[in-house]
């Protein structure tokens, strides 16, 4: 056996460790999917370092390539599936239909009982001002 490839396969089984503890631990469900494709990955590699240090690489690749082909589909699946079941910023979260935005600005409903000075409809067209029209005279 190769010094080497025995260092390779201590780096990357703490790869695996580091990838685990980011499974456990991670702060949302789409930074574990990717710990998740991390951990697959350095698995593969485990694998195909295993088949080329105990001398059976037909059996390790073969297994290796079954392997990477899980990897690949599992976190594809799980983070789309993930994203169908997170709601969607512009559906309702109350089963009514008007729902309050914080941020939308707020429209003041017109007065009619108001004087005409106080009223503001925000689709009339401004008249320039006093100041304006004194300049261009």
């Amino acid at each position: 056996m190769s010094p080497f490839l025995i260092g390779c396969l201590l780096t990357v089984t703490l790869l695996i460790a580091v990838g685990l503890y980011r499974v456990w631990a991670g702060p949302t469900v789409f930074d574990r999917l990717v710990a998740v494709a991390l951990v697959s990955v350095n698995g593969v590699v485990v694998l195909v370092l295993l088949g080329i240090t105990l001398g059976r690489p037909d059996l390790f690749f073969d297994i290796a390539l079954g392997f990477a082909l899980l990897a690949f589909l599992l976190p594809s699946a799980l983070g789309r599936y993930f994203e169908e079941q997170r709601p969607s910023p512009t559906a309702p979260t109350t089963p009514t239909a008007e729902r309050h935005d914080p941020t939308a600005p707020t429209a003041e409903p017109l007065d009619p009982t108001a004087p005409t000075a106080e009223r503001h409809d925000p689709t009339a067209p401004t008249a320039p001002a006093d100041d304006e029209q004194e300049g261009d005279a």
